[in-house]
C-alpha cells in the first residue's frame, strides 16, 4: 500500500513539476549581460544617436525607399526564392526544428515491443517471450525540461540568423544591383567621350590640310581614343562580372546579360539625426544572441541537473510460451512488472563538476559575444552615418568641380580656333574632366551603398524596405 503512495507521489511531481527547473526571467538575463567585460569597458557619449524615448514606429523610412525600383523589389523576391544559400539555409532551419522537436520527447515515457526466442540445446527447450516495456525517467531536477527548452532556444536563435541571411541576400543583391548601373553610367559616359574625341580628330584632319593643325596633334587625339576604349573595354568586363553576381544571387545562370538601368533614381529624402533605440535592440543578430544566452542558461541548469540523482519507472506487460508442457501456449501465461530505478552518480573524476564550469564559461563567453555585437552595431550605424555625410560634402565639391572644368573646356576650345591653344591642352581637360565625372559617379554608387549599410545596420525591417 505504502510502496503504491510513494510511486503515486513522485509521479505526480513528475507530471506537475521540475524542482531544479527555472525560466530565464528578464531580470536574469539582464543581469548576465551587465556582467559583461565588455559591456562594462565601453562608455555611452553625450551626442549619442540613439534616443531610449522614440518608437521605433515613427521612424522615417523614407531615405531608403527612395532606392526603391520595380526591377529590384522583383530581383529581392526572385533571390528570397531562389537563391543558393537561403535554400541550404532553409534545410538547416528544418534539421534544428526537427532535433527541438527530439529534445521534447525525452519528458514522455517510451514504449518499445520486445520479442524474443531462447533454446537450450541440452534439454531442447525453448522458451519464447512477447512483451510491451515501458521506461520514464522522472524529471526532478529539470534536467530534460531544461533539455528541451535550450534546443527552442537554439532554434529560435538560428531563426534569427536565419532572417539576417535574408536581410544580407537582399542587400547584396541591391548593392549588386547599383554597381551594375553604376557600371552602366560610366559605359556611356566613356562612349560619349570618345565620339567626343573622334569628331575632334575629324575637326584637326580639317585643319591639316589647311595648315593650322600638325600631325603631333592628330596623333595626341589617336593615342586618347586608343586609351579611352581601352579604358571603356576594363569597364565593360567589370560592368558583365557584376551581372553574373546580380544573376547568382538571384538564383539564376550567370550568363551576364541581365539587362539593368543606365541612370540612378534621384535621391530626395534626408538621413534622420536620430533613431530609436528599439532598432538596434531589435536587430537579427543581437536577437540571435538573445536566444543563445537563454540556451546557455538552460544548459548550466541541466549540466548541474546531472549531478543529481536519477529516478526511473519501468514496467512491462507480456506474455511468454515454451514447448516444455508445463509451460506449453504463449497465451497462456501473461506477466506484468512494474518497477523503480534510484541512479546517482558517486564518482566519475569530476567529469560532471568540470561539465557544469564548462557550460558556465561558455554562458559567459556567450554574454561578451552579445556584448561584441551590439558593439560591432554600434560601429556600423555611426561609421555609416559619417560616410554618408562625408559623401555627401565630396559630392557637391565634385559637382562644382565639374563645373568649372566644362567652362574652362569651352573656352580651351575657342583659343584652339583662333590659334592660341592646342590639342593637347584640351585632351588633358577632358582627361581631367572625365576623371571627375567618373569619380561622381562612384560618389553616388557610395551613397546609395552606405545607405543600404545603415539600414542593415538599423536591423533591415523587411529586408530591404520598410
Amino acid at each position: 500500500m505504502y510502496r503504491k503512495l510513494i510511486i503515486l507521489g513522485i509521479l505526480s511531481v513528475g507530471l506537475t513539476s521540475c524542482i531544479g527547473y527555472k525560466e530565464p526571467t528578464k531580470e536574469n538575463i539582464n543581469q548576465l549581460k551587465e556582467n559583461s567585460e565588455i559591456a562594462a569597458h565601453v562608455t555611452i557619449p553625450d551626442d549619442w544617436i540613439f534616443d531610449r524615448e522614440t518608437n521605433s514606429r515613427s521612424l522615417s523610412y523614407g531615405w531608403i525607399t527612395d532606392l526603391k525600383t520595380p526591377q529590384l523589389e522583383i530581383l529581392i523576391k526572385e533571390g528570397m526564392l531562389y537563391n543558393a544559400d537561403l535554400i541550404i539555409a532553409r534545410e538547416k532551419l528544418n534539421q534544428i526544428e526537427l532535433a527541438m522537436e527530439i529534445a521534447g520527447s525525452n519528458l514522455y515515457p517510451s514504449v518499445s515491443a520486445v520479442a524474443n526466442t531462447s533454446n537450450n540445446l541440452v534439454s531442447e527447450s525453448q522458451i519464447r517471450r512477447l512483451a510491451l516495456k515501458a521506461s520514464w525517467e522522472i524529471d526532478l531536477w529539470g534536467k530534460n525540461k531544461s533539455a528541451q527548452m535550450a534546443s527552442i532556444s537554439d532554434y529560435f536563435s538560428v531563426k534569427h540568423q536565419n532572417t539576417l541571411l535574408h536581410q544580407s541576400i537582399a542587400a547584396m543583391i541591391a548593392k549588386a544591383y547599383y554597381l551594375n548601373i553604376a557600371g552602366n553610367i560610366q559605359e556611356d559616359k566613356i562612349e560619349s567621350y570618345i565620339q567626343q574625341t573622334k569628331e575632334l580628330e575629324k575637326l584637326y584632319m580639317i585643319q591639316k590640310k589647311v595648315g593650322t593643325a600638325n600631325a603631333l596633334d592628330l596623333s595626341n587625339i589617336s593615342a586618347e581614343i586608343i586609351s579611352l576604349e581601352g579604358y571603356l573595354e576594363k569597364i565593360r568586363n567589370a560592368n558583365t562580372q557584376s551581372r553574373r553576381s546580380l544573376e547568382l544571387l538571384t538564383g539564376r545562370y550567370p550568363e551576364g546579360k541581365l539587362a539593368t538601368q543606365h541612370s540612378f533614381e534621384p535621391v530626395e529624402n534626408d538621413i534622420p539625426e536620430s533613431f530609436p533605440l528599439e532598432l538596434l535592440e531589435n536587430r537579427s543578430d543581437i536577437q540571435a544572441y538573445h536566444f543563445q544566452i537563454e540556451k546557455v542558461f538552460y544548459e548550466v541548469q541541466q549540466a548541474k541537473a546531472a549531478r543529481l540523482p536519477s529516478l526511473t519507472i519501468s514496467s512491462s506487460l507480456g506474455t511468454a510460451g515454451s514447448n516444455v508442457e508445463a509451460i506449453n501456449s504463449i497465451f497462456s501465461n501473461p506477466l506484468l512488472r512494474v518497477g523503480g530505478g534510484l541512479v546517482s552518480p558517486l564518482f566519475n573524476g569530476g567529469k560532471l563538476k568540470k561539465n557544469v564550469e564548462i557550460k558556465n564559461s561558455r554562458q559567459k563567453q556567450v554574454v561578451e559575444e552579445y556584448s561584441k555585437a551590439v558593439l560591432n552595431a554600434l560601429n556600423e550605424v555611426e561609421s555609416s552615418l559619417a560616410n554618408l555625410q562625408s559623401v555627401e560634402k565630396q559630392m557637391s565639391y565634385n559637382r562644382k568641380a565639374i563645373d568649372e572644368l566644362k567652362n574652362n573646356i569651352n573656352l580651351t576650345r575657342k583659343q584652339i580656333k583662333v590659334g592660341t591653344n592646342n590639342s593637347f591642352v584640351l585632351i588633358r581637360k577632358q582627361r581631367d574632366l572625365l576623371k571627375n565625372e567618373m569619380n561622381l559617379i562612384n560618389l553616388e554608387l557610395q551613397d546609395k551603398m552606405e545607405r543600404i549599410n545603415l539600414y542593415m545596420a538599423l536591423g533591415a525591417k523587411n529586408f530591404i524596405y520598410s
